[in-house]
């Protein structure tokens, strides 16, 4: 994925990586505003609401990644300022961006029938809320969900991991087939690379992010070893938060009536080319 910004001069790295953000900013932000123009009864819909909701957030999000970038870290010292070279700053925001862009696509685009949509949505649905529901609102849901057929088929696990107790666990379901019947097994965020992206390079990006946002210890060491300027490395964590917010955008647009030509009268049709999705 950061072939784009490697190919560029170290010195052009992040000048280009800063570029590639404004043009998808634009993107999303025009889809943002549309939507609530033109689509504003389908958010009536709470599932509409909430991915657009998940949009917005991601939009932000990213927003605040560009200008961390592109003003960087400047601390005062004997009432000078004190430039700070930090190329994991950003590491958080990015952080944040997989992990919903990874959400929403186990909610909106991988269930593969309307009642496994359902079902996840509803699983979601408990474990974000298990410390502010009632015990009577998450049996409700567990009822949902264990008296659908897959939620039949699927009893034992869709009933230890949805009971009211049990520890909320971050990440989605799926459905498939295990020895001619059917199973439904956990997702995390370490997974989505699998579903979101070909490319294998992909598998150790979330434990490297992850590395970078906890206090861990080669995490730390990296970041004492780091250069002390620029090496070409500065952007990449904000290029990479391009590419995600890209691909949220696309797959909202597969929400929105003839999304596919939302774009068109406003960007170019390769809009999409330089993020590589």
């Amino acid at each position: 994925m950061k072939n784009v910004l490697m190919a560029q001069p170290r010195q052009k790295r992040t000048e280009t990586a800063i570029r590639l953000s404004e043009r998808i900013v634009e993107v999303a932000t025009y889809v943002i505003c549309r939507t609530l123009v033109d689509y504003q009864d389908l958010l009536a819909d709470e599932r509409m609401s909430v991915a657009h909701a998940f949009l917005q957030r991601v939009t932000t999000t990213h927003l605040c990644n560009q200008k961390l970038t592109k003003e960087g870290i400047v601390f005062q010292y004997k009432g000078e300022p004190f430039e700070l070279h930090e190329e994991y700053k950003t590491m958080t925001l990015t952080r944040s961006v997989y992990e919903h862009l990874a959400m929403f696509y186990f909610l909106f685009e991988h269930p593969k029938s309307e009642e496994e949509r359902q079902i996840v949505w509803k699983y979601w649905q408990i474990n974000s809320k298990k410390n502010l529901l009632e015990d009577s609102e998450i049996e409700a849901l567990r009822k949902d969900i264990l008296t659908t057929e897959l939620g039949r088929q699927c009893h034992k696990k869709l009933d230890e991991w949805t009971k009211v107790g049990t520890h909320p666990v971050i990440g989605s379901i799926e459905f498939v087939e295990n020895g001619g019947k059917c199973d439904v097994k956990r997702l995390n965020y370490s997974q989505a690379w699998k579903y979101l992206f070909d490319d294998e390079d992909m598998e150790s990006f979330y434990r490297h992010l992850s590395m970078h946002c906890h206090p861990v210890y080669d995490g730390l060491l990296q970041y004492q070893d780091q250069g002390m300027s620029d090496q070409g490395y500065d952007g990449i964590p904000l290029y990479l938060s391009s590419c995600f917010l890209a691909h949220l955008c696309r797959l909202f647009l597969k929400m929105i009536p003839e999304g596919d030509k939302l774009l068109k009268s406003e960007f170019c049709n390769e809009v999409f080319r330089d993020f590589q999705l």
